[in-house]
């Protein structure tokens, strides 16, 4: 994936309110994707993506 890639799945992630957003995500990138770019978020920003997650639980 190049820059621009992960530049735009990093904001969609970050404008993400719901899993079923994240899940939309999910769709049109890999799991190495993902998580990739996830990594690369601060610790504040991967909780609240974490959080969101937690909903579906």
């Amino acid at each position: 994936m190049d820059k621009e890639g992960m530049t735009k799945l990093k904001l969609a992630m970050l404008e993400a309110e719901t899993a079923a957003q994240l899940a939309a995500i999910i769709i049109d990138y890999t799991h190495e994707e993902m998580m990739l770019v996830f990594y690369e978020l601060e610790w504040e920003e991967q909780a609240r993506i974490k959080d969101i997650w937690k909903t579906v639980c």
